[in-house]
């Protein structure tokens, strides 16, 4: 094939293309214009055929997933809608508008992995976002008991916010949950620095104080009561153990009493009343009976 005619084919193939290309955006204009007049099942049915007819390129098919998105979503038909601004959003659309709407969408819907693909793909395409779009996943992953990604997230976040209760509450949390339990009581304990009334931090210390003091108590009721003929000393000693439980369970009261006063842990009452019990202080555990 000479040169001369493998430059005509070119130049046919591409004068093709743009005529494709131009007929594809005049058909997408189309669409575009009968959802405006509020035709929204007609001009969700032109995307599809565009969608179907496979002569779009990666932007152009960005552009018909995302206006078949706003019809679906007009539509009240939400899967669907959600299904094609994904689409959009993974050939990297250009309007930050629709990455908004897939983040509204699956925030209301409760689509928690679509809701972090639509916040990640809009921290790619839209870095100048990425404070907010970090608060976001953090309040995402704390939800989620997503702990691994919520400590990473935290870490961020205090890296601008040092001093924010509510991160360093989510740092603690997620420490606790990847069982570095002495590191997450530090944080628990900055927490309380800032704010000492803290609901959470005083409900999880004071829970895990009493957890403690709770294990000391029953292994050395269960060692005493392994003993077949426990005598005096066996008893001096058991006693001797407990009482390291009861200082811990006194450690443990302030937390507990300023976490249930909050009236946001009104099932402390029971802890307080045990607690209580267990100090022998039975006339202040009356009143959480």
């Amino acid at each position: 094939m000479s040169k001369k005619i493998l430059l005509s084919l070119i130049v046919s193939f591409l004068a093709y293309a743009t005529i494709q290309a131009q007929d594809f955006d005049d058909k997408l204009t189309d669409a575009k214009m009968a959802m405006m007049d509020g035709n929204y099942e007609s001009g969700l049915n032109m995307c599809k055929e565009l969608i179907a007819s496979g002569n779009a390129d990666s932007a152009q098919l960005a552009e018909v997933y995302a206006s078949a998105g706003m019809a679906s979503e007009a539509l009240k038909d939400l899967p669907a809608a959600l299904n094609y601004y994904s689409k959009a959003v993974e050939l990297q659309v250009p309007q930050l508008s629709i990455y908004d709407k897939l983040i509204s969408l699956s925030k209301s819907e409760k689509n928690d992995s679509i809701y972090e693909f639509a916040l990640l793909e809009k921290l790619n395409a839209f870095p100048d976002y990425d404070e907010d779009i970090t608060k976001s996943l953090a309040n995402l992953y704390a939800n989620s008991k997503q702990y691994d990604k919520l400590l990473t997230t935290t870490n961020k976040l205090l890296e601008w916010y040092p001093e924010e209760t509510k991160y360093l509450f989510f740092k603690a949390v997620s420490l606790q949950n990847l069982d570095q339990v002495e590191e997450a009581k530090e944080y628990y304990n900055k927490v309380l620095e800032i704010d000492p009334d803290h609901p959470g931090a005083n409900m999880t210390l004071g829970i895990m104080l009493f957890n403690e003091g709770s294990e000391i108590f029953a292994l050395r009721k269960k060692e005493y009561e392994a003993k077949a003929k426990p005598d005096r000393v066996d008893y001096a000693e058991y006693n001797r153990g407990i009482e390291k439980g009861k200082a811990i369970f006194r450690e443990a009261l302030p937390y507990l009493l300023k976490a249930y006063e909050s009236g946001s842990y009104p099932s402390l009452k029971r802890v307080l009343f045990n607690t209580y019990v267990l100090l022998e202080e039975k006339e202040m555990a009356e009143p959480y009976r």
